[in-house]
């Protein structure tokens, strides 16, 4: 996990009280796949490379398989991950979320 300091401007999102983050509807929506590890690592590489293929190679998986998961992966969270608008959304709840276990 990075810390806040590397996190840039989006640490700006530690400043959000922690009820209205866990409310937020894509981060609960963070929460509900993380109980699956292989999803959590899946949307983490996807959105570290906004690309599938260099996400296939981090996770050295058929980029067919990794389609797959980030397939159902948006499904989960209602987000269409293949929009520059949904990607940046996965983004900011993983981080939200991430913050919420400090």
């Amino acid at each position: 996990m990075q810390s806040r300091v590397s996190l840039g401007a989006l640490a700006l999102l530690a400043q959000v009280p922690q009820d209205i983050a866990r409310d937020n509807a894509d981060v609960a929506a963070i929460a509900r796949i993380a109980g699956n590890p292989e999803d959590l690592e899946t949307l983490d590489a996807y959105c570290a490379t906004g690309s599938l293929r260099r996400a296939a190679d981090l996770l050295h998986l058929h980029h067919s398989s990794v389609a797959r998961r980030l397939e159902q992966i948006a499904k989960t969270l209602g987000i269409e991950l293949t929009e520059p608008t949904g990607l940046i959304r996965a983004g900011l709840a993983l981080t939200a979320w991430r913050l919420l276990d400090d």
